[in-house]
């Protein structure tokens, strides 16, 4: 499926919650190294790494009814993604989670099988977009 055809969120610039610097630890944390610094980002990057963020932490929890199966496959977050996660989660619209809810937003998760499945998904778009071209997704 192309990634344009995968239903990222697309935030408008009053419902950003996240800085430049967390930006720039969400997309390394789903691209690696091949980020520029925070000032080099632009304003389409910004909601993007939001929306990679959304996505990783909601589709985990979709994945949530078979935990157990899953554990082996969860991903030792690291604990600057993971503070991050944690004040996203709370200043986050409620309505922009379609599986995680309340009480599973006060300690999010990402499961390492979502992170490379959404790191997989938009790698070309994160590519073309390091390239010199529009960030489209």
């Amino acid at each position: 499926m192309p990634a344009a055809e995968l239903g990222l969120k697309h935030f408008q610039k009053d419902e950003i919650k996240i800085t430049r610097d967390d930006a720039r630890k969400i997309l390394v944390f789903f691209f690696g190294s091949n980020v520029p610094t925070p000032e080099n980002l632009t304003d389409e990057d910004v909601p993007f790494a939001q929306a990679l963020l959304l996505e990783a932490i909601d589709k985990s929890y979709a994945m949530g009814y078979v935990e157990a199966v899953f554990n082996s496959f969860y991903m030792k977050v690291p604990s600057d993604i993971k503070e991050l996660m944690k004040d996203f989660a709370k200043e986050a619209a409620k309505n922009w989670f379609d599986h995680a809810a309340g009480k599973d937003l006060s300690n999010p998760k990402i499961y390492e099988m979502v992170r490379v499945t959404i790191s997989n998904n938009y790698s070309q778009v994160w590519a073309i977009r390091m390239g010199g071209g529009d960030l489209t997704y």
